[in-house]
């Protein structure tokens, strides 16, 4: 599926495609490029050790049953990217999402499950923000979807982003490598 709505970026035109997992994986080298420009800078400070593990956790994540994604394009070269699943109607029994569900208050747990869908990466370049590909990334992306949940930094610029897009802090938690993270939830019902 290609969105025929193209965008002028700095260098050219931004196209969204939206790619399966194949596809995804077929663009690990740009897309460990567009990773360390997104998180090597505060508040992320991310190191050579976590770069280096990129393919891996890539690899992993699109093995994940029903991924989604979508790529903003610009020069042949991925300008940002989005992708994740649906939620799994049990929480998976590892350390991100034990903390995850229970950064939240119990009632609002159900925020994080079925029919809601997880935005796992959402990377712009930062060369490319400012031209709404985040924003047009999220829209595809949580499109089909009631509920929709994401966790970043407390600290990263981007929850100005998500606030301003209807996204809701729902609770805080560290991560296995004590990184802070907070998680917002975006309830589209009607």
């Amino acid at each position: 599926m290609t969105d025929d709505v193209s965008q002028h970026g700095p260098t050219g035109e931004h196209v969204l495609t939206e790619v399966d997992a194949p596809r995804l994986l077929a663009l690990a080298e740009p897309l460990e490029r567009l990773y360390r420009a997104c998180f090597a800078a505060p508040p992320w400070n991310e190191d050579e050790t976590h770069f280096a593990g990129f393919a891996d956790r890539l690899a992993r994540h699109v093995a994940e049953p029903a991924l989604r994604g979508f790529v903003a394009w610009s020069d042949d070269e991925p300008a940002a990217v989005v992708y994740g699943w649906p939620s799994a109607p049990e929480v998976p029994s590892t350390p991100f999402y034990t903390g995850a569900y229970t950064a939240l208050d119990p009632g609002e747990r159900y925020r994080l499950r079925p029919p809601a869908i997880e935005v796992v990466e959402l990377m712009v370049a930062p060369r490319h923000r400012g031209h709404r590909l985040g924003e047009r990334l999220l829209e595809h992306f949580v499109e089909g979807f009631p509920r929709a949940w994401l966790c970043t930094h407390p600290e990263a610029p981007a929850r100005r982003f998500y606030r301003a897009r209807g996204w809701v802090e729902r609770g805080a938690f560290s991560d296995a490598n004590g990184v802070p993270l907070v998680v917002f939830t975006l309830d589209r019902a009607t």
